[in-house]
């Protein structure tokens, strides 16, 4: 372990494990500039903190000017990282000072905190507590601390109000700790004036970090900062909802980074580590990554940051990475769809092409003159048309068998024609076969079989069986049947396309009282 611990404060970077300092301040401003920050780098070091506040920076005021800097602080102080308490609770003016028992207290909080896991314990007293009578007794307790704190794993800072001390007290306490540690002061204010242009209250600030705390959760955002030296992430609450995690710290060792990151994103995502530490680059950091959440899903986050570098020049090297996270999970899902759809699109313009190029060849094929192949390409790319407008009012997800009948059969002579059937939903590719199938029937009805009459009929009904549609077409009070010479492109249709695209069965007869066509197709 490191012999420091990162300090917080601008004008002493680190202080040495085992350090008992005195802090003197003039008033409440210089009380928050320099314990908030203090206190923030303790809890970021995964260090165990007791403040012990007092006049005129209270528990309360403390609490809520260190929640501006720790998002998370109400879990931390759940979770018992850090004690906020008043010193007229902690301590008695009434009472004699007891130098053992505050050691002794002292001692065993330090030894909790190893042994609990964190990296060691850090304190703040105020001392406005004391009275003039406990004075000389409260000298031999700082006496002790600063010898029993040697080699411990403790960073104990005492604070006093300089105004108030006695003459010659400032010298007393210096000669009992190891360095003295005074803030740059700001102009004092009157308390009952107005507040000077600039300054900004704690509720000011406690106003403000509620609305970016509100402004992160909307936007599905968290922050988070990254230690070098020990290998941990400190999580705020937003991001510890985007990342599944139940607590603020996450050690990113190999087995933690493993468990939490996907497979397939930590090659990428160590790559874009390694180049934002790199000591000669500007410290960028951008990735795209999925986490799993509790429940084993998937979520995709964006992550970006800032590295915190040491030093200049050749000793120049990377600390930390501050940065922030977003749920992207609704943007690649959209994406994964549309890439789909596109795929989708592609197959079917294909499809579609090689369909139109097959009856395009058979109508031709088959034609006695231009004229007539004409008329009926014409109608059979109608046909087509009209399937393709009934699937994308649904989405391109199917139809209804029902939805495609009266779609082909709506230009024919809809008082011959009786459908019947349940209700069966339909796959796009089927929509289509159906669609032409129908139409070629009701086409050759209508030039040769039972249509051509007004007393014809046609019967069409299905239903559903093991998994199967049964689909039948029956013609009857048309003028007699009889085979053809040849195969023209509605026989070759019905006979192979279906075939082909149903994954099903076709029989044709050509009864003398009326064509006979059954279909079973897999649903």
């Amino acid at each position: 372990m490191q012999p420091w611990s990162d300090s917080g404060l601008a004008n002493v970077p680190h202080l040495k494990w085992g350090s008992h300092l005195a802090h003197f301040f003039g008033g409440e401003d210089e009380l928050g500039e320099l314990l908030v920050p203090y206190f923030q780098a303790g809890l970021a070091n995964n260090e165990r903190c007791l403040w012990v506040a007092g006049a005129p920076f209270d528990a309360d005021r403390a609490r809520a000017a260190l929640r501006v800097a720790v998002a998370d602080l109400d879990k931390r102080e759940r979770d018992g990282q850090i004690e906020i308490v008043d010193g007229d609770l902690w301590y008695s003016e009434d009472e004699a000072v007891q130098p053992d028992a505050l050691i002794a207290d002292l001692l065993q909080r330090e030894r909790d905190a190893v042994e609990q896991g964190y990296a060691g314990l850090r304190t703040n007293g105020n001392c406005a507590w004391v009275s003039k009578e406990q004075w000389p007794a409260f000298l031999d307790y700082e006496e002790l601390v600063q010898e029993a704190v040697r080699g411990r794993r403790m960073i104990c800072l005492c604070s006093y109000c300089a105004d108030d001390l006695p003459d010659g007290a400032q010298r007393e306490v210096m000669e009992r700790h190891d360095m003295a540690i005074t803030p740059v002061r700001r102009a004092r204010q009157d308390r009952t004036s107005a507040p000077s242009p600039g300054s900004v209250s704690l509720e000011t600030l406690e106003r403000e970090r509620r609305r970016f705390h509100l402004a992160m959760a909307a936007s599905q955002m968290g922050t988070w900062r990254y230690t070098i030296a020990d290998n941990i992430c400190v999580y705020d609450e937003n991001a510890q909802r985007l990342y599944g995690l139940s607590e603020a710290r996450f050690l990113h060792d190999d087995e933690g980074v493993r468990a939490k990151f996907h497979p397939d994103d930590l090659e990428l995502m160590w790559a874009r580590v390694a180049a934002a530490l790199e000591p000669r680059g500007d410290g960028r950091y951008d990735v795209d990554y999925r986490v799993k959440q509790p429940d084993g899903s998937w979520r995709w986050l964006s992550a970006w940051g800032l590295v915190e570098f040491e030093g200049e020049g050749l000793a120049r090297q990377a600390v930390a990475i501050t940065g922030a996270s977003r749920d992207l999970t609704d943007l690649k899902q959209a994406e994964e769809l549309q890439r789909l759809l596109l795929k989708e699109l592609e197959h079917r313009i294909k499809n579609t092409l090689a369909t139109v190029q097959a009856i395009s060849g058979q109508t031709l094929r088959g034609a006695t003159d231009l004229s007539s192949a004409q008329e009926a390409l014409e109608r059979r790319i109608i046909a087509m048309a009209n399937a393709h407008d009934l699937l994308t009012a649904k989405a391109w997800t199917g139809a209804t068998l029902e939805d495609v009948t009266a779609r082909v059969l709506d230009a024919f002579a809809q008082g011959q024609i009786i459908t019947s059937g349940p209700t069966v939903e339909i796959s796009p590719e089927q929509t289509l076969a159906l669609s032409l199938a129908l139409h070629e029937l009701a086409t050759n009805a209508t030039k040769y079989g039972s249509l051509s009459c007004a007393e014809g009929r046609v019967d069409i009904s299905w239903h559903v069986e093991a998994g199967k549609l049964h689909l039948s077409w029956r013609e009857r009070g048309g003028p007699p049947v009889a085979p053809p010479t040849r195969k023209g492109f509605g026989s070759r249709l019905l006979e192979r396309l279906l075939v082909r695209d149903l994954s099903g069965s076709v029989k044709l007869e050509f009864d003398p009282a009326g064509l006979q066509f059954d279909l079973v197709a897999k649903l």
